[in-house]
């Protein structure tokens, strides 16, 4: 048997489904009748009856006059605490308005209310009724009599929620769980609403970067392309002979490293006073050989012929015979070395002023771009779907914990979400 039978003792015939939509009034007028079963209003009947009582005490206790023979220091006394006595009363009687409606809301907060006003009014005539009582003893006990009658009927009017204090507590629950719910689900419609955004912004990405794609390939099986391919070609040939010429010419200055590097060392030593432009020349041997100009082996070879005692005259003739080879080859090695290197330099401008070139780069920067995007994008969609999937996961459970919910308050309804 449910609460409503409980109360009534009769069934209410309510359909047995209810949908989640209609949750909401059913518990405000499920919450209505369980106001209505209750006995606030003869209560409320109850408690003016015990106002007027009060407001009656305490016109007698102002207006009473001391029975029998007392100090006159003590009469001033009891006559002054009486007075606040019956001020008391009347900030009681002030603050205590009883409501036109008997919901549980409205008769919960009228009884915290009148309690707590009636607490302080007590607490405040307390000391004063000690003093009064000794002489106007009835007329004072009258009064704390009216008003502790007056506490009793408050709580009385509470009684049957405290009765029903589970079933309130669940009606409180169940419109807590309902606003939660349809929170959840607004924020489930954003994300679901994000999803699809992030959905066409991929389905976009992936369309541009298989469009891109297409352009790259018809780039590439173009003749342009096919001529810049044999550009680039012809490049990386050339600089390999380049690279085999600087070879060849490192080999000539190789046996000469050692004498040329004790010439050097002379020089700094102040052994050797070498013109500028010699000592600038044999820096560039050791360091760039490619660079030297054939002068210079003339200008080595004198140098050596000339001394008898830096170089051992059993190697001076055969550094000689190193110098002057390498003199005589060095002038082709130069001549087909700078020829290969402006060939390089010309091959260069000519790949560098492609149409093409430019065209290729620009759609492998955008397809790069764009895979960023699309990588961004799918991260993003990523962690909204596991949102996604944490909040349905979460509905799902407070749906569930909404019908238990529902179930104390009536075991036979259920809800259709």
């Amino acid at each position: 048997m449910n609460w409503i039978e409980k109360l009534f003792g009769k069934k209410v015939q309510d359909p047995i489904e209810i949908r989640f939509e209609e949750l909401s009034a059913w518990l405000a007028s499920s919450r209505d009748r369980l106001s209505e079963g209750m006995h606030a209003a003869s209560v409320y009947s109850d408690i003016e009856e015990a106002l007027d009582g009060i407001r009656k005490s305490a016109s007698e206790l102002e207006n009473a006059e001391p029975e029998g023979r007392f100090h006159l220091k003590l009469v001033k006394i009891a006559v002054s605490n009486r007075d606040n006595m019956v001020k008391q009363v009347r900030l009681l009687m002030n603050n205590i308005n009883i409501p036109k409606t008997t919901d549980i809301k409205t008769v919960v907060e009228f009884h915290e209310n009148g309690m707590q006003t009636l607490t302080m009014c007590l607490e405040n005539m307390m000391k004063s009724y000690q003093y009064s009582k000794m002489v106007f003893f009835e007329d004072s006990k009258k009064v704390i009599a009216d008003v502790n009658e007056l506490g009793r009927l408050l709580n009385q009017l509470v009684e049957p929620i405290n009765t029903n204090r589970k079933v309130l507590e669940a009606f409180d629950n169940a419109e807590n769980a309902i606003l939660d719910i349809e929170n959840t689900c607004s924020r489930i419609d954003a994300e679901k609403k994000t999803i699809k955004e992030l959905d066409e912004k991929i389905a976009n990405f992936k369309k541009n970067i298989d469009l891109n794609h297409d352009n790259l390939a018809r780039l590439t099986d173009s003749e342009q392309w096919k001529q810049y391919t044999n550009s680039k070609n012809d490049l990386v040939d050339l600089e390999n002979k380049a690279k085999k010429v600087e070879s060849e010419i490192n080999g000539l200055f190789l046996p000469l490293n050692k004498p040329l590097l004790r010439l050097k060392l002379l020089n700094e030593d102040g052994k050797y006073d070498l013109a500028p432009a010699i000592k600038n020349e044999l820096r560039l041997c050791l360091s760039d050989p490619k660079s030297v100009i054939p002068e210079f082996f003339i200008d080595v070879e004198e140098i050596i012929r000339k001394d008898t005692v830096a170089f051992n005259p059993e190697k001076r003739d055969k550094i000689l015979e190193q110098i002057k080879h390498a003199g005589a080859n060095i002038v082709v090695f130069n001549k087909e070395y700078h020829t290969i290197i402006t060939n390089i330099n010309s091959k260069k401008d000519e790949i560098a002023g492609m149409n093409i070139v430019k065209e290729s780069a620009n759609l492998g920067s955008r397809i790069s771009a764009l895979q960023d995007n699309l990588a961004s994008v799918e991260k993003e969609i990523d962690v909204s779907k596991k949102h996604l999937k944490s909040l349905e996961d979460g509905v799902a459970m407070k749906k569930k914990e909404l019908q238990q919910t529902v179930f104390a308050i009536d075991n036979r309804k259920t809800i259709l979400f």
